[in-house]
């Protein structure tokens, strides 16, 4: 059971470091505004929408996640360098689980990405995926047994008028 999406997020976070070696800085919501590491790779969780209801209670989404490939332009061969980074990442989350219950990865797009006005000053691509997943803990089944519904008719409710309840499951008895 995925108990909330921190869950989630820190597994994809150490699957990424374990799978992309050598890469120092894999993470997700850096703080931005100052200086990145680069080449870096951070991630985060960019949209949800309704899932497939298991029926159980729980509540199912399809989580759309985005990973940043980011390079230094200054380095020698950077245009090459992000789109071999970006590779790396879909090859890394490609069917991947990350070992917590959610359906394997489904790979949207890999692009440049030109719509992060605070990265400006990087190269940027974009690796999206997506994951369908069930939040929160599955509902008990309902108690066998229980009790037994009755009606009544105002004013003749409450307590004191007990005998004149019938019950749901009965027609009225004539009176």
């Amino acid at each position: 059971m995925l108990d909330n999406l921190k869950m989630l997020h820190d597994a994809i976070v150490s699957g990424l470091r374990a799978k992309i070696a050598g890469m120092e800085c894999i993470d997700a919501y850096p703080k931005l505004g100052r200086k990145i590491p680069t080449p870096c790779v951070v991630i985060e969780l960019s949209e949800m929408e309704p899932g497939h209801d298991p029926g159980t209670g729980q509540t199912s989404l399809i989580g759309r996640f985005q990973a940043r490939a980011i390079v230094d332009p200054l380095v020698d061969g950077a245009d090459l360098g992000v789109r071999e980074l970006g590779a790396r990442v879909a090859q890394a989350i490609h069917g991947e689980t990350w070992e917590v219950p959610v359906t394997p990865a489904k790979l949207v797009q890999i692009a440049e990405d030109p719509f992060r006005p605070e990265l400006d000053v990087y190269l940027v691509w974009l690796v999206e995926w997506t994951h369908e997943f069930d939040l929160g803990d599955v509902m008990p089944p309902f108690p066998p047994g229980g009790s037994v519904v009755v009606w009544g008719v105002d004013p003749q409710t409450g307590q004191g008028h007990e005998t004149a309840y019938w019950n749901a499951g009965r027609a009225q008895e004539p009176a």
